[in-house]
């Protein structure tokens, strides 16, 4: 670019980004730097702020493992508690659910409608045969076997155990149940999204959400 050309071309440039900003104004946006405040928290992101405890970790759970993840993070909790003498207040834990484990967030209902036993290969400890019924909570914790009450969803919360789900993770089994013949792509997803557990949380994506609270500093765990 020329001397001679720079004013006129940072003239373009400013005449570019206010016509943008009239635009944003008449659309009813506001411009990015009048959200600068709100913009601080991604989506999703107002829960890691209670994030306080000394001891903070995030389980990244990709599969199900009939549990197991649920029994290492039971066992963390009692480690703290029993070993170290730290009071559970002092210790967050988080569990990020995605990919193949999906079904441990979801309701019994969803379980019974999509198959997720038969589609996820959950089988019920009881019954040897696909699960039709979450065996990762507390009310089918004995009867499906494959984890105890104290090891169930439920019975993780109640220490203060956070489960998070990826919103990809939605979208990829609503593609898969669907490619099964359960509903359409639209039909799943809408009913997955009214479907999980209580105070389960959504996330946009999990990668992001590994990667915001490492950089919160809690202590990132891959379960195998």
């Amino acid at each position: 670019m020329t001397q001679q050309n720079a004013p006129t071309a940072r003239r373009g440039f400013l005449g570019r980004l206010l016509g943008g900003t009239a635009a944003l104004a008449l659309l009813g946006a506001t411009p990015r730097n009048a959200l600068a405040d709100e913009m601080d928290d991604a989506p999703g992101d107002d829960w890691m702020k209670d994030l306080k405890g000394k001891h903070r970790t995030v389980f990244d759970m990709s599969a199900h493992k009939n549990g197991k993840p649920l029994t290492q993070a039971k066992n963390l909790l009692d480690a703290w508690r029993d070993a170290f003498k730290v009071p559970e207040s002092d210790v967050n834990l988080v569990i990020g659910v995605h990919g193949d484990a999906i079904p441990v967030v979801l309701t019994d209902a969803l379980w019974a409608r999509f198959r997720i036993g038969e589609q996820y290969e959950v089988t019920d400890a009881g019954t040897k045969a696909p699960g039709v019924r979450n065996a990762f909570i507390s009310a089918n914790a004995a009867a499906a076997g494959l984890v105890t009450a104290e090891q169930s969803v439920e019975g993780l919360q109640k220490r203060g155990v956070r489960f998070i789900v990826c919103m990809n993770t939605v979208n990829g089994a609503a593609k898969k149940l669907s490619a099964a013949g359960l509903g359409t792509t639209d039909e799943v997803k809408t009913a997955i999204m009214g479907g999980l557990l209580p105070n389960v949380a959504i996330v946009p994506a999990m990668v992001v959400a590994l990667t915001q609270l490492q950089e919160r500093g809690v202590q990132y765990v891959k379960i195998a």
